[in-house]
């Protein structure tokens, strides 16, 4: 089994839920995931514990810290990841369940601006890029994540290329590590800029602008896989768990898309 070290880690208790725990050995199951998916999974994981009476200790983290936390010899019982040619490194290991194997989700990129911005951009149509520098006032203040960072900066890049804006964008383009400091510019400092869907679903001081279309930059699909070792029964149900009606519904609410 995979250790979790180093991430954000949580464990859902049946007693938060006014459940008492079971005169009776503990049931539990391990999940790691991505951090950019981790609000959702942090209801999942507590419907579940109140569900099925099944503590829940999750962690999230970037792909990278995760690999990091892998090598190193810890332990997880179910990986979800954005990350499919790592699953299949885990594969050719022998670390996973290969037949386990799901697609959970898939988010989406938003240009997003200032909830007081009344620009009016039409991606999918023709993105024009003369009004969005014009509501910058001409400023660097276009924010996308760092690649080396921040997922949505990886197929935010790949996007803006495809939709050939990125050559007119670039001298106003600022690449930002953290998510906290791109969400602030925007909100408090009337900058634009390419966000997860899911990351800004819920947050207030922004408003999503366009979606960027789909076909614009490679899928961003979350897998899970079982990890081979003692618990992979109760890793099972977990998986089954997460194709159920109510659990899709949640992903929406997340911003996220579901089949």
């Amino acid at each position: 089994m995979l250790q979790v070290t180093r991430a954000l880690f949580f464990t859902v208790l049946l007693g938060i839920s006014g459940y008492a725990l079971p005169a009776r050995a503990i049931t539990s199951v391990t999940v790691m995931a991505d951090n950019t998916i981790s609000m959702a999974m942090a209801q999942i994981a507590r419907n579940y514990s109140r569900d099925k009476q099944v503590v829940v200790n999750a962690s999230f983290a970037s792909p990278a810290a995760q690999e990091i936390q892998i090598k190193e010899g810890g332990s997880a019982d179910i990986l979800i990841t954005p990350k499919l040619p790592w699953i299949e490194q885990l594969k050719t290991q022998g670390l996973v369940d290969v037949y386990s194997q799901s697609t959970v989700a898939r988010n989406r990129l938003a240009l997003v601006g200032p909830v007081d911005s009344d620009l009016k951009v039409h991606v999918v149509k023709d993105f024009q890029t003369a009004g969005l520098i014009n509501a910058m006032g001409g400023e660097q203040a276009f924010v996308v994540g760092n690649p080396q960072n921040l997922m949505e900066g990886v197929f935010g890049k790949e996007a803006l290329r495809n939709l050939g804006v990125a050559d007119d964008l670039e001298p106003y383009t600022l690449y930002i590590k953290q998510f906290d400091q791109m969400f602030d510019m925007v909100a408090k400092q009337h900058a634009y800029g390419v966000f997860l869907n899911s990351s800004i679903i819920s947050k207030d001081g922004v408003r999503v602008i366009d979606m960027l279309p789909e076909d614009s930059h490679h899928p961003m699909d979350y897998y899970a896989v079982v990890i081979a070792g003692d618990n992979m029964a109760e890793a099972r149900k977990f998986m089954e768990y997460l194709k159920s009606p109510d659990i899709k519904r949640l992903l929406r609410e997340n911003g996220f898309t579901v089949d």
